[in-house]
């Protein structure tokens, strides 16, 4: 019986080895890629980036929806990256967060986009419930969709892995466009 506990204490030291090697394995997967221009230009190193950013607003409903200009400066090069930050907190318990960036040249497709889903119906599908759905390279992620009861909602969401999202109005989700359209207005009156 005695030669039994080594050989358990070793299996146990294997086994506890291999689970950290597979933990080790599953957060170095996870790392996030940079998607957009703005990620990428703020993940440079060696180099000075300075970030300018202005608060342009903020929607409150099952969550919260905040949008920021943004303009990053390389210091050494002058060269420059702007688009916005769109940060969505989930509201109740555990108030998960998570935001994504667009980038400028995005920032038309997705006003365009949300104008498009905004007027979705039931009569976009022959079917009994629809969902109408636009997503950026960011992954901030806008739906429209109808329930039991034949309201039209919306929600938002942003991430990657455990996103966060808000339900709103489809009268929210008009002034989220509008917030939107305001942040590509202070981008475009930028030098």
């Amino acid at each position: 019986m005695r030669k039994v506990y080594p050989a358990i204490g070793l299996l146990l030291v294997l086994l506890i080895l291999w689970v950290t090697n597979v933990e080790a394995q599953q957060s170095s997967s996870l790392k996030k890629e940079p998607k957009t221009k703005l990620e990428s230009f703020q993940a440079q190193t060696g180099t000075v980036i300075i970030k300018g950013y202005s608060d342009i607003g903020r929607i409150s409903a099952l969550g919260s929806i905040e949008v920021t200009a943004m303009e990053f400066t390389d210091a050494s090069t002058g060269k420059k990256q702007k688009g916005i930050v769109i940060e969505i907190k989930e509201s109740g318990r555990f108030e998960n967060s998570d935001r994504s960036f667009i980038d400028y040249d995005e920032i038309e497709s997705l006003l365009k986009g949300i104008a498009y889903i905004s007027k979705a119906t039931t009569d976009v599908t022959s079917l009994s419930f629809f969902e109408a759905t636009y997503k950026t390279k960011g992954n901030f992620k806008v739906t429209t969709f109808n329930s039991r009861t034949g309201k039209i909602s919306a929600a938002v969401s942003s991430g990657y892995i455990r996103p966060a999202s808000a339900f709103i109005s489809l009268q929210q989700l008009s002034e989220l466009r509008r917030i939107i359209a305001q942040a590509k207005q202070k981008l475009d009156s930028l030098k």
